[in-house]
């Protein structure tokens, strides 16, 4: 818990000491007290220059917003920064630790900022449906210009201070303590320090092409987004350099109260805040270290994973017995690492590091060093490894102590599914934790003996659409009611691009049709040749294939189209009660868990808060009734799991789970 201020002048100088406790959150309070103390000092004629700092390690920050998890309904952390820009005496902010949010608009409203070289800036405030609402998007573009204003108030990740013209917000950069950096920086100016304020500094706009540029470069993709944040912060810190700042100060207020306490900042903050409680998995401190991982197999799987491990700095120990696969595969590697040097995304120095640390051979003296081995290829439970050491199966299917999930691509994709079976250890829980955290990536926690939550979502989802078409719907009609309500891979492209010989392995209830086995006997293998539920050509969206309507008119009777919205229910509804049922046998604890997982996978889009969260949004007790009422044979897969009734029965929701 926060504690609030302290107070210590030495030769005019002020200092503030937020003292925020571990949690260096800038709470209600700890704005309450700062503003205290801020005024008390502003009066006291012995004070020539206010400093405020955090106490600890770490700037206290966070986002004020309620709807963002903050308290700040009476928008204290705004009125403040206006003071604290409007003083008559000097302030300077020192910044040290992961700074996010509201702690970065405090730091910008003072007139000088001293930053320790390490820090770190972000604002999750898109990420939560919101805008910043302390002048963020007017006080930033001043110091840095758009281009990284944008790439900061848009891109939700933390930026180190030394990147790009970022710097342009540091009075001083320091590396020692910050007490040596205050009285270095006001001693380096013996005739005193002037206030300084940011509204009235122009730095950012002195290239004023550049900064329609890169408002213009960013549009685009703001505007082609559902997301209502960005294209609210775009327009502001377009504002910024054509309005005085009240105005814009106004702008931006405007545009933080039209995001709040919208359905879409709802699911964005149910969302963040899932995906916070999944990342106290890999803050444990009881992780072991892993430097070296050893990698069974060369297969594309592989590949992926090896590229990961040594973007992560891993060291690799690659076993492929194959010696054509060896060949391929190594060299795949060594082209994308080269590729990746000569795009600029790697500098030469990294790109050899990385390459160096990986090994490669056939023999069992490459299982050596390593803390953790990957089955990333069919064929290698013969491989022998120490009795010791952590094995994880990191292909399709279940395992019974230690499965690894990744998802295409591995060097990319964010989550990776950590799957307990039923002999498991604690050993084998820390091992896959230990090695997520390496690999910088969120870990969903999974205890089951059969498959992964993505695996079971993917499946429920192709099987409900499967039986929209049993009942006479188009899989056309099917794909394009979900791609409106925002779902970026619907049913029949995914199947395409899974592979229909895979899909049509999935089981259907008697009386039911797996559609993809009809393509797979007629030679159609999915997006990999071309041919699957659409045509595909390259550089062209899917085209639906109208022999594959035939195809299916010859199998049962077309019906007039399902309204879009009764389609969506229904097959998020089926999604969610797959969700419930993991639920209630344990795989996961939380709801939020599985709302994690269906949208870094691209199951669900991230502002409709993940596929739990959604439903409990469009309403538990009408998505079960209309499950209910679907006239179809596969009555297990249209009867909600009983977690809906007694959710419905008690006035609750996913969310509360």
């Amino acid at each position: 818990m926060d504690k609030g201020t302290e107070i210590s002048v030495t030769d005019g100088v002020a200092q503030i000491a937020l003292d925020a406790g571990p949690s260096a959150r800038l709470s209600l309070h700890l704005l309450s007290a700062l503003d205290v103390a801020f005024t008390q000092l502003a009066k006291d004629d012995a004070v020539q220059v206010i400093v405020f700092r955090g106490k600890g390690p770490t700037f206290p920050s966070g986002v004020t917003d309620p709807q963002g998890g903050g308290d700040d309904r009476g928008n204290l952390l705004s009125d403040l920064c206006l003071r604290i820009e409007r003083c008559v005496k000097p302030v300077i902010a020192v910044m040290n630790g992961v700074v996010v949010g509201g702690g970065v608009e405090l730091a910008l409203a003072a007139h000088y900022r001293l930053v320790h070289a390490h820090t770190r800036l972000g604002f999750p405030n898109a990420r939560l449906g919101l805008v910043p609402h302390a002048g963020a998007t007017q006080r930033l573009p001043r110091l840095v210009g758009a281009d990284m204003s944008l790439e900061l108030l848009l891109g939700g990740t933390l930026v180190p201070i030394t990147s790009g013209k970022l710097t342009a917000l540091a009075d001083e950069l320091f590396d020692d303590a910050p007490d040596d950096a205050i009285t270095r920086f006001v001693a380096a100016h013996p005739d005193g320090l002037a206030p300084r304020p940011t509204a009235e500094r122009r730095s950012g706009f002195t290239d004023a092409k550049a900064y329609q540029a890169a408002l213009t470069r960013m549009r685009a993709s703001v505007e082609a987004s559902p997301e209502v944040a960005p294209r609210h912060i775009l327009s502001a810190v377009e504002a910024a350099i054509l309005l005085p700042i009240d105005a814009g100060l106004a702008y931006e207020q405007a545009a933080a109260e039209d995001c709040a306490d919208t359905d879409q900042s709802k699911a964005l903050a149910h969302l963040f805040h899932a995906e916070q409680a999944v990342s106290t998995h890999t803050r444990r401190t009881d992780l072991p270290d892993i430097s070296t991982v050893a990698v069974l197999g060369g297969s594309a799987n592989a590949v992926q994973i090896v590229l990961a491990a040594l973007d992560a700095d891993l060291g690799v120990n690659w076993v492929i017995k194959d010696p054509a696969q060896q060949r391929d595969s190594v060299g795949h590697v060594r082209a994308v690492v080269q590729e990746a040097v000569r795009s600029g995304k790697l500098d030469e120095e990294r790109a050899k590091r990385s390459l160096d640390a990986l090994r490669y051979g056939d023999g069992a003296q490459m299982i050596d060093g390593a803390d953790i081995a990957l089955r990333a290829t069919r064929g290698q439970r013969g491989v022998h490894l120490p009795p010791q050491m952590p094995v994880a199966h990191c292909l399709p299917g279940t395992d019974p102590r230690l499965a690894l999930q990744f998802f295409p691509t591995a060097k990319t994709a964010r989550l990776v599914e950590v799957i307990l079976g039923p002999q498991s250890t604690e050993g084998d829980r820390l091992a896959g934790l230990a090695l997520a955290r390496r690999l910088n990536k969120l870990a969903v926690v999974e205890t089951t003996s059969g498959m992964g939550l993505y695996d079971r979502l993917i499946q429920i989802l192709l099987q409900a659409a499967d039986s929209l078409v049993d009942l006479g719907q188009s899989p056309f009609t099917v794909d394009a009611a979900m791609r409106a309500w925002g779902m970026v891979h619907p049913p029949y492209e995914l199947a395409d691009s899974i592979g229909l010989e895979a899909v049509s392995r999935h089981k259907r209830a008697e009386g039911c049709q797996n559609w993809a086995d009809l393509l797979v006997q007629l030679g159609r293998k999915g997006r990999a040749d071309g041919r699957g539920f659409y045509t595909y050509a390259p550089s062209s969206p899917p085209k639906p294939d109208a022999e594959i309507l035939q195809r299916i008119y010859q199998r049962r009777v077309p019906q007039s189209d399902m309204p879009a919205e009764q389609i969506v229910r229904l097959v998020l509804g089926a999604m969610a009660s797959e969700g419930a049922r993991a639920l209630r046998e344990g795989v996961v604890a939380r709801a939020g868990d599985i709302d994690v997982v269906s949208v870094f996978t691209q199951l669900v889009p991230n502002w409709h808060g993940g596929v739990m969260h959604a439903v409990g949004e469009a309403g538990l007790l009408r998505t079960a009734r209309t499950m209910e009422g679907l006239d179809h044979p596969d009555r297990a897969l249209w009867t909600p799991d009983p977690v809906f009734g007694d959710l419905i029965k008690y006035g609750r929701r996913f969310d509360d789970l």
